[in-house]
């Protein structure tokens, strides 16, 4: 398969995780031993169906909800996934508003929804926790000699491919950005909401 500058898939523009980083998340799926957590409603213990790829994870979740008995709005939820163990995987505050207006729940709500969460890279500490073998450097963007991630981290490339990631990553963060202003719309709503 033809790779692009930065080895996803050729006509894409993203920077896969490394073959080390992908084969723990395949193991965390294939293994069910990731739990979501959306908090202030439950937990999705060993999640079914999970897809992994080498930058996207897409997580089903299936929610039957038992209360409130009078529907009440939501305007975004808490989804934290972690290992079966407990270690915190992701975060992120998810807007639940369409059109403008906020999802009702109530007892006997189902909802079904595919959480997508993209991933740079793991945490190496997790990374080596679930494959003992690995050793040295386990993302392509930790740098040599810091150890941090960083926007170059170990790769070699020309100058061309240099400016190309450069402008992904203000691309990914123009994205970013529009995610956390979208959960913090929701969340101001949420607030003005409970204070009438």
């Amino acid at each position: 398969m033809d790779k692009n500058p930065f080895g996803g898939v050729k006509g894409s523009a993203y920077t896969p995780m490394s073959e080390t980083e992908q084969e723990v998340l395949h193991r965390l799926v294939a293994t069910r031993d990731m739990d979501v957590f959306i908090k202030g409603w439950g937990h999705i213990k060993g999640v079914e169906g999970a897809v992994a790829g080498d930058l996207r994870l897409a997580i089903p979740l299936v929610m039957d909800f038992d209360r409130p008995a009078v529907p009440m709005p939501v305007h975004y939820f808490d989804l934290e996934l972690r290992t079966g163990g407990g270690i915190l995987l992701f975060k992120e505050r998810q807007s639940t508003m369409y059109n403008g207006q906020p999802l009702l729940i109530s007892a006997g709500t189902h909802l079904s929804m595919v959480w997508e969460i993209a991933s740079r890279h793991m945490d190496p500490k997790i990374v080596k926790a679930y494959k003992p073998g690995a050793t040295g450097l386990t993302s392509r963007w930790q740098d040599r000699d810091t150890g941090q991630m960083t926007l170059f981290g170990n790769t070699r490339m020309g100058a061309d491919t240099r400016k190309a990631l450069v402008r992904l990553r203000k691309s990914e963060e123009q994205s970013k950005a529009d995610t956390d202003r979208l959960a913090a719309k929701a969340t101001a709503k949420s607030t003005t909401r409970k204070k009438k």
